[in-house]
């Protein structure tokens, strides 16, 4: 049996987690300076240091739920490359894609959230793999290899595979 190879969610997730934590960060000053501006003269004992604190404890809260939510993602999601299918880890929800059942590979559009347009066609079913894997490219380079004997491949996506894998 041929080694498997597994691939896990990197660096872009953080990435992703510390944009948010600063838009987060930006959001919630703009609600205090709004919040301040209009309810100041109203609820005048909310003012300066109490509502200070009920934010800066909410940025904390945010912050604090999405470390633990991309924790989990991270912990969670998995991609094997086995003998005779990719398996897919994605907390309780576990799918297994045969090569056989692969019918195409080709370069999909590119998107704000794509880092790696390959995109497959699967039982009649269009397939993208997630773009936070480490070494996503690597791991499309690999599939791709697997089911050429059954799917149709996009004339030059190996090539513009092969120019991101390190």
């Amino acid at each position: 049996m041929a080694a498997e190879k597994k691939y896990h969610v990197g660096k872009r997730m953080i990435v992703f987690r510390n944009i948010f934590y600063v838009a987060a960060t930006f959001v919630l000053i703009v609600f205090y300076f709004i919040y301040d501006y209009v309810f100041a003269n109203q609820i005048t004992w909310l003012k300066g240091a109490p509502l200070s604190a009920i934010f800066i404890f909410l940025e904390v809260l945010m912050i604090y739920l999405a470390k633990k939510y991309v924790d989990r993602v991270i912990d969670q999601t998995e991609y094997k490359l086995t003998s005779s299918a990719l398996e897919v880890r994605m907390g309780t929800n576990h799918m297994t894609y045969r090569y056989k059942d692969f019918t195409r590979a080709y370069y999909g559009t590119v998107d704000f959230t794509g880092a790696c347009p390959v995109t497959y066609e699967v039982s009649g079913k269009t397939y993208r793999p997630s773009q936070y894997l480490e070494n996503v490219w690597e791991m499309h380079q690999e599939l791709v290899k697997k089911i050429r004997p059954y799917a149709e491949i996009e004339e030059g996506l190996e090539s513009k595979i092969s120019a991101f894998v390190r």
